[in-house]
C-alpha cells in the first residue's frame, strides 16, 4: 500500500508540474492580450495547476483498482489506466505549444510596430531572447516526445530528458539572470 501511495503521489507530481506549466503560459499570454485586466483569475490559475491533475489522478487510481491491481502498480500491461494520465498531460503539452506559437506571434508583431526603435538586427536579437527564454518556461522541449508512442522512443526520451531536464533549473537561472540585463 505504501508503495501504491507513493507512485500516485509521485504521478500527481508528474503531472500537477504540466498543469503549473500551462498556468504559467496562460497568465503570461493572458498579461499580452489583456493589457487592462483589473482580475488576476488566481483562483482559476489553482484550480488548473492542483485541482485538474487531482481529478485525474483520483481517476486513475480508481481505474488502478478495477482494472490492475497487480504489484506497486509500476507496470502498464494494461492500457486504459495509463492513458488517464496520458492523455491530460498530452492536451496541457499542446494547449502550451499553442500558446507558446500564439505568444512569439504577439512578441513579432510588437517588434515590427513603428513604435520600438532600433534596426533590423536588433529586433530578431530580441525575439530569439525572447523566444530562448520561453522555451523552458512554457516547457516546450516536451512536445518533441509528446506525441511518440512511449515504447518506440523510450530509450531516446530517457536521454533527452536527462539531458535537457536536469539541466533545465540551470538553463533557466542564466537565461533568466545571468543574460537577462534586467535583472
Amino acid at each position: 500500500v505504501g508503495c501504491k501511495a507513493i507512485l500516485v503521489f509521485f504521478q500527481y507530481g508528474v503531472m500537477a508540474n504540466f498543469y503549473w506549466l500551462l498556468v504559467e503560459g496562460l497568465y503570461l499570454h493572458i498579461l499580452l492580450v489583456l493589457i487592462f485586466s483589473p482580475n488576476r483569475h488566481f483562483t482559476v490559475y489553482l484550480l488548473i495547476g492542483w485541482g485538474i491533475p487531482t481529478v485525474f489522478i483520483i481517476t486513475w487510481t480508481v481505474t488502478r483498482i478495477i482494472l490492475e491491481d497487480t504489484g506497486c502498480w509500476d507496470t502498464n500491461e494494461h492500457g486504459g489506466p495509463w492513458w488517464v494520465i496520458r492523455i491530460p498531460i498530452l492536451i496541457s503539452i499542446i494547449v502550451n505549444f499553442i500558446l507558446f506559437i500564439s505568444i512569439i506571434r504577439i512578441l513579432l508583431q510588437k517588434l515590427r510596430s513603428p513604435d520600438v526603435g532600433g534596426n533590423d538586427q536588433s529586433q530578431y536579437k530580441r525575439l530569439a531572447k525572447s523566444t530562448l527564454l520561453l522555451i523552458p518556461l512554457f516547457g516546450v522541449h516536451y512536445t518533441v516526445f509528446a506525441l511518440f508512442p512511449d515504447r518506440s522512443s523510450n530509450n531516446y526520451k530517457i536521454i533527452f530528458e536527462l539531458c535537457l531536464g536536469s539541466f533545465q533549473g540551470l538553463i533557466v537561472a542564466v537565461l533568466y539572470c545571468f543574460l537577462n540585463s534586467e535583472v
